[in-house]
Order: C-alpha cells, then structure tokens, then sequence
C-alpha cells in the first residue's frame, strides 16, 4: 500500500463519521433538512428582511467606498486603528472562497442537485449579503485593540466576549462560547479548508499531468508537500503579508476565471437559452435530485453558505485588521464578498458545466475534475490554464484559512511567537494530509467543520442583531445613505 492509501484508509472513515454527527438532520415529506443549512438559512432571511434587503439598495454605496468614490465628511478626524485596506481585508475573504470552493464546490453542486441548484444558489448569495454585512460590522466595532504597538484582533470570538458579557441568561456562558468557537475555528481551518483546497488542486495537477500515467498518482503528497513549504514561508509575514498577496492575485484570477467561463458560453451560445431555461425549470421542477424543489433548494443553500462563509464568521476576523473607525462603512463592503463568490464566480462555474453539457456525462467525475472537462471541451489548453488559476486560488484560500486559525488559536493560548509558530507547522502538516485523501470523503469533512462554525457564531449574530440595525440606522443617517436615510 502507497503512502497517498494509507493516508485515505486511515483518514476517510474517521471524515465520514464526523460528517454524519455535525449534519445531523431531520425528514420532512421526504427530504432530508439539515440544522445547520437551516439555521444559515433563517438567519440570512432574517437579516435581509431586517436590514430592508440591504444587499439591493446598499450595492451602490458599497461600490462607492470600495472605490474610495465616496467620502465621509467628518469634521473631527478620529485615529485609525487596523494593519490592512478595506481593499486588501476584501480581497483576502473572497479569496478564501472564491476559488476552490466554487470551482470544485459548485461543480459537484450540479453534478448532484443538476442545473436548479444554480438558481438557489445565486438566491441564496444575495441573501447572504445582509448576514455578512452584520457578522462584519460587530467584528470591527468589538475588536480588541492592542494599545502598545496598534495591532487588533476580532472575530466572533472577540465580539461574542465583548457583547455578551452583560446579558443577564447568557453573560456567565460568554466566555465558554467564546472558546467553542476558537476551537470550531481551528479544527475548520487545519481539518477542512486545507483539506480540501490542496485535495482539488493535486487531483487537477495529476489530471492534466497525465492521470494514471501521471508522475504524482498515487504519491500527491509530494505537491502537498510543494505547496506546505510555499504556504509556511509566506504566512510568517502574517495578515500584511497575506493582504499583499491576495490584492494582487485575486482580483487577476476572478476576472481571468471569469473570463473563461465567458468565452466557453460564448462557443456554446446557441446552447444557452435552453440552458437557462433548464436551469429556471429544474430549479422549481427538479428531476436530478430526490426530494423535489425543497430538495434542491436545500442543496443551492448549503453550496452558497458554504462558498461565501456567510454566517461562519471567518469574515470578521480578516475585517477586524482593517484601518478604519467606521465598522458600519466596512460592513457595506463586506457585502460585496457573497456577491462576488456566489453570484458571480460560483454561478459562472454552474453556467460553464451546463452549458457545454458534460453534467450530463459525469460517471466517476466529482469537483474540479467536472470542472475540467468543460473547459477541455472548448479548448484543450484550457484545462491547464484552470489548473493555474486553481493553484493560485488554493494558495490564496489556504494562506487567508492559516490566518483565521491562527486567530483561533492564539485566542486560546495566548500571542507569542511559539504558539504562532506551533499552529502554521500543525497546519502545513494536514496540507500534506489532505493531499492524498479522497474527494468525497474532504468535501463532506470540510462542509461539516466550516458549517459548524455558525452555531456559536449566530447565537451572538442574533443577540446583538439590535447593535446591528441600531449601527445601521445611525450611519444611514449621519450621511444620507440608503433606505433609513431619513
């Protein structure tokens, strides 16, 4: 037995059965409904309607201050607490789940709940926008400042202390949620996004490499080992360095991606009102997927909530380094992450796969693999340009991922450079690991330990939804913007 089945045989059953314990769920007419997609999903319902369906009427104003087209005027000038632009925290989140996430997630999104599941999840990224803008704007207004040398640190962990601490039935249980959130944080960064970034990487590598012919079958824990080393000499620079990287990466990769996409629907553009059709008809009329429109509609949510992390509260963390006095502005950047991720780069993916049709032939083919051969059936160099673009996107999700754990697990064990240093070597190692585990085994693995997140996290998100719409409603009318201007 090689080294990449040992690592599978041992690994695979002990993802499985954690998998099968977090999404634990319930029947209903049939369809199996898991808690935790529908506790993401009532709370980006909620917030929307809440906030006046904020990711509508607040677009503008958020392209506007991304832009720097906007300016506050504020006649006292207060001091600017953070270590990265609103640009370089945006960049770092979508990049933490715009690529692999939708490039492989939403193609075995299609290949399971077929073309329908496109719809629900453009619907459930713009949902999501809400539920982000308020996870975001409580992670930058209860952030822990650092007085002696300026640096912050923020995140659920941070706001769910900060927030909660006065609440007369939750006040004493604060801090022990805080932790179980550190903890999920951790176990979701090391056992679930590393995992299933390199996994889809090395099996693209592999594939375009020559398949079964190829040097890497059979022994991918040499280009996890590749990418491990990459990762842990550049995140020793920390949040700067990450932000550095990914303003310059991200957006080139989002705009070539969707480029491609664009041109595979432009050869296949005399099949693109019958796709759209079917995609319109399957999503309200499924045939692909037991369980009907409820089913579907589920499966769309769970893709969605798990590509643009909306509800986990990963995004504050990143967002809480950010330079800025002004949270609420930055939550109506922070809005525009689902929009990207999901409307955008998760649907072009759906499109392409449809659109040329290879879902119709998917035997033995799962993620990125899918992905691939649409692209192949356009032109053959294709594949190996996705398979750059993917490297860089896992190289980019994977360095954000190692940031968000680290703020885990300093949280936990306090801020030196030993304790840093502890957790980037643990969290190169399963980069390695998740190299040679097989597919369904990682995305059922990551889907549980990233969803997981939102239980601590929503708790707080909901106790302090009045901050929220109390922030909102100030800041809308301090400045003439949006629906609670007046």
């Amino acid at each position: 037995m090689n080294l990449d089945s040992l690592i599978d045989s041992l690994l695979s059953p002990i993802a499985d059965k954690i998998s099968g314990i977090i999404f634990s769920s319930v029947t209903i007419h049939g369809v199996k409904v898991e808690f935790l997609i529908a506790l993401l999903m009532s709370a980006a319902i909620y917030f929307t309607i809440r906030t006046g369906f904020i990711g509508f009427w607040g677009f503008k104003h958020a392209i506007k201050l991304i832009t720097k087209n906007y300016e506050h005027k504020d006649t006292i000038k207060r001091k600017k607490h953070g270590e990265v632009s609103a640009f370089q925290a945006l960049t770092a989140t979508i990049s933490a789940s715009a690529g692999i996430g939708n490039v492989a997630g939403s193609a075995a999104a299609v290949s399971i709940g077929g073309p329908g599941v496109i719809f629900w999840m453009m619907v459930a990224g713009l949902f999501s926008m809400a539920l982000k803008f308020a996870e975001v704007l409580l992670g930058i207004k209860l952030r822990y400042v650092n007085k002696k040398d300026g640096t912050v640190a923020g995140g659920p962990m941070y706001y769910i202390l900060a927030g909660l601490k006065n609440h007369k039935l939750l006040g004493r249980f604060a801090p022990a949620l805080a932790k179980s959130y550190a903890v999920c944080c951790i176990f979701a960064m090391i056992g679930g996004w590393n995992l299933f970034q390199i996994n889809a990487m090395t099996t693209q590598i592999t594939e375009v490499t020559g398949g079964e012919n190829s040097f890497f079958y059979n022994q991918s824990w040499l280009l996890g080992l590749i990418v491990a080393i990459i990762t842990y000499v550049t995140i020793i620079g920390g949040i700067k360095a990450i932000g550095k990287f990914t303003s310059k990466v991200t957006p080139l990769m989002c705009t070539l991606y969707v480029t491609s996409a664009f041109i595979i629907c432009l050869v296949n553009i005399h099949h693109f009102p019958h796709a759209i059709h079917l995609i319109i008809t399957e999503a309200f009329r499924p045939q692909a997927i037991g369980g009907g429109m409820f089913a579907c509609m589920l499966w769309g949510f769970r893709r969605a909530m798990f590509a643009n992390e909306a509800g986990l509260g990963t995004a504050p963390i990143a967002f809480s380094a950010v330079k800025t006095n002004k949270p609420v502005a930055q939550a109506f950047i922070a809005m525009l992450q689902p929009f990207v991720d999901t409307v955008i780069v998760g649907a072009a993916t759906a499109l392409v796969i449809v659109v040329s049709g290879v879902y119709l032939n998917n035997t033995g083919l799962a993620g990125i693999e899918l992905t691939s051969k649409a692209f192949a059936s356009v032109c053959p160099f294709f594949p190996i340009l996705l398979t750059i673009m993917a490297s860089c996107f896992v190289l980019s999700t994977m360095l954000c991922g190692s940031y968000y754990g680290i703020k885990g697990w300093t949280f936990l064990f306090g801020d030196t450079k030993l304790t840093t240093r502890t957790f980037q070597v643990i969290y190169c190692i399963f980069i390695v690991i998740g190299s040679a585990m097989n597919f369904k085994s990682i995305i059922n693995l990551s889907d549980a330990f990233t969803l997981f997140l939102a239980v601590p996290n929503l708790i707080a998100v909901f106790i302090l939804s009045d901050v929220v719409i109390k922030e909102l409603k100030r800041y809308c009318k301090r400045y003439s913007v949006g629906l609670f201007k007046n």
